[in-house]
């Protein structure tokens, strides 16, 4: 038996995606570790579930859970919108490859192993797959596998025995996998190769999220919530009968969990404000501690203060979709209110924006 000493925890808000797994692999390989401070083990790690303890900023899944949110901020994903009637757009096709959140899209593995700085081969032959696998661990490299049939995307491999796969503790993360890996449930690799240069930088990144973002804007994303979720019109809540506003108010509210992606985009930035004491893992990473620079300041703040309301809006609506009583005739006025609503997520989208493209611009001169 083969097996790599891989300790690195994942991330809690999401299941073993790509980006999760990339975080964790580049955090081995970088030597990225946080002291564990000896706090008792919380009911996350115990039974995969939060209770608000406030152990994480403590535990050693917190320094992975900050790399996270950058890498899934960087390549844009923490920036997708997803449209009312759930079709994927150009924007999640470049980054997700099966689903919202698998971040698993060619374009998107190559950027992060560019922004990461690292060689890396893409290999679908399953004939070589254990072959490379076991050459992959004896130059201490772990290897991730795209998985098929399961109950995630993707997943870390630190070791094999004969024939059989060998995983970390996925604990952590929403979801490991299910079945356990094997090669047969394996669809492809991905093996880390030397250490290179950089190909992307912060600049990239940040015109990246302003793509995702002008992107989500102009195709009218919220746009077509608005439609669908107001009062009046052909098509509207208001016009439809109790079952179709719960079929809608609860779409609205689904697009809200999704939304949350926005508390990863806003601690990457609330980071580099004024006084922020936990920037060491950032500022290691490519050319990211130039957003430490004061200049930035003003556009940080908005960032950190838009972002924040829009999570605080994106929870009342899901409470609301828990407690409305659709057969009330008086229900189908709560269009109005909901719109007011997804202006102000539409109109913080649109504020961020803004400041995304005044840090590029500051960077750039």
């Amino acid at each position: 038996m083969t097996k790599l000493d891989f300790t690195i925890p994942f991330s809690g808000f999401a299941s073993t995606t790509f980006i999760n797994c990339f975080t964790s692999v580049y955090m081995y390989l970088e030597g990225m570790k946080q002291e564990d401070k000896g706090v008792t083990r919380c009911s996350q790690w115990e039974n995969g579930q939060c209770s608000s303890c406030g152990n994480c900023a403590t535990k050693p899944h917190a320094m992975q859970e900050r790399c996270f949110f950058l890498f899934d901020t960087i390549c844009g994903h923490s920036s997708l919108r997803c449209a009312y009637d759930g079709v994927p757009g150009e924007m999640e096709r470049l980054i997700n490859a099966d689903d919202f959140y698998d971040g698993g899209a060619a374009d998107n593995i190559e950027f992060l192993f560019g922004f990461g700085g690292y060689d890396y081969q893409a290999v679908t032959d399953t004939a070589v797959f254990m072959e490379r696998i076991a050459a992959s661990i004896d130059r201490n490299k772990p290897v991730i596998a795209k998985l098929k049939g399961n109950s995630v995307p993707f997943a870390v491999i630190t070791g094999y025995d004969g024939d059989e796969i060998i995983c970390p503790d996925f604990r952590c993360a929403q979801k490991s996998p299910e079945p356990a890996v094997t090669p047969a449930c394996i669809d492809s690799l991905y093996l880390i190769g030397d250490r290179v240069a950089p190909k992307y930088t912060l600049v990239d990144g940040l015109k990246r999220i302003e793509r995702v973002m002008d992107y989500c804007l102009r195709e009218g994303m919220w746009d077509g919530y608005m439609k669908k979720i107001g009062t009046y019109g052909p098509d509207s809540l208001g016009a439809d009968e109790p079952e179709g506003r719960k079929a809608r108010m609860k779409r609205l509210a689904e697009t809200m969990w999704h939304t949350f992606d926005s508390h990863n985009f806003a601690e990457v930035f609330r980071t580099y404000l004024p006084g922020s004491l936990n920037r060491d893992a950032y500022d290691s990473i490519n050319d990211v501690k130039r957003l430490a620079d004061p200049a930035f300041g003003e556009s940080i703040h908005t960032i950190n203060w838009r972002y924040g309301y829009t999570h605080d809006l994106a929870w009342s609506i899901i409470g609301l979709d828990e407690c409305i009583d659709w057969n009330d005739w008086k229900s189908h006025y709560y269009g109005d209110m909901l719109q007011v609503v997804i202006g102000k997520l539409k109109e913080n989208d649109g504020a961020v924006l803004e400041c995304v493209r005044s840090i590029i611009k500051l960077l750039e001169e």
